[in-house]
């Protein structure tokens, strides 16, 4: 199977070559927000989209796009059934991060999640505001089922931040989440290797604010919230993340930090699969499949 981790070493250096090209010594340069995703967009090949006993396949056609995605099963001894839409990071593809969604379904709920347009499975042409629409439209076939629990990691915190923001999802995880484009870009550049001065040179375009304002997002969602965070993330320092916690507006909420782990080691930590099975548990009876929540007006 892929190693998903590694791809985020190859992203790092899209990102340096983008920095490279925009630097200027006169004036500043604007970082455009798809420098974030790799080029070119991780694949998998169409022949491993298939259902299985512990999984079963999902499409969904969105303007300029096919999307594929997978259905991971709770496990049957689960207390009772929840549904999780899962979010990726900005290099996985679902058939490479299997481990991940297997270890939430025997936590006690479904997971759906599917490939981004141009990425793994899905054809299209990649692009993070088309995401966002995407997310939503994902959301919306899955809600029509009963309620839905979204969870984002790394670049999938914005989209999951996105979607709560808009529609009255029954809970929020996030894992590695981003505060803001202003405060991540220069982060993720100077882990390529530039300095203060070059990196000053830089701002985030427009569409970036707008796509990874998380700070901004998070307070239009009131659903309970679990946040998780690695000690000694490099990539998404914590402090991001609590800046992302202190600005929801959530009454029951959760900030867990998982003790030396860097960015790519949070999502499957045990502390983090704990900290989710405690979750779910904690979920009141309108939250679980099977009785939809109230739309909001």
């Amino acid at each position: 199977m892929p190693n998903w981790k590694g791809r985020f070493v190859r992203t790092a250096m899209l990102l340096e070559m983008s920095l490279l090209a925009a630097c200027s010594p006169t004036r500043m340069q604007v970082m455009p927000v798809d420098a974030v995703l790799p080029s070119p967009a991780p694949a998998a090949p169409l022949a491993h989209w298939t259902t299985t006993s512990t999984r079963q396949t999902e499409s969904l056609n969105v303007t300029g796009a096919t999307l594929r995605g997978w259905t991971f099963t709770a496990s049957p001894d689960a207390h009772s059934r929840l549904r999780i839409l899962f979010f990726n990071g900005n290099a996985m593809t679902i058939d490479a991060a299997q481990s991940i969604y297997r270890g939430l379904a025997v936590r006690g709920a479904d997971v759906t999640v599917f490939d981004y347009r141009g990425y793994g499975f899905s054809p299209g042409k990649p692009a993070v505001i088309d995401f966002r629409s995407d997310s939503l439209a994902i959301y919306d076939k899955l809600a029509a089922s009963g309620p839905v629990i979204v969870y984002g990691f790394s670049l999938g915190t914005a989209m999951a931040t996105y979607v709560a923001s808009q529609r009255p999802v029954a809970g929020l995880i996030l894992a590695g989440t981003i505060a803001t484009a202003k405060e991540e870009f220069p982060i993720f550049g100077r882990a390529t290797g530039y300095n203060s001065s070059e990196l000053a040179k830089m701002m985030p375009s427009p569409d970036a604010v707008t796509a990874f304002d998380e700070t901004g997002m998070i307070a239009k969602n009131s659903s309970p919230l679990l946040m998780i965070h690695g000690e000694s993330d490099q990539l998404v320092p914590i402090q991001e993340g609590r800046e992302v916690f202190s600005a929801s507006t959530a009454r029951q909420k959760q900030f867990v930090v998982v003790s030396a782990a860097g960015h790519n080691d949070t999502v499957e930590s045990v502390t983090a699969l704990a900290a989710v099975r405690s979750y779910l548990s904690s979920l009141p009876a309108d939250k679980k499949i099977g009785k939809p929540i109230p739309e909001i007006k």
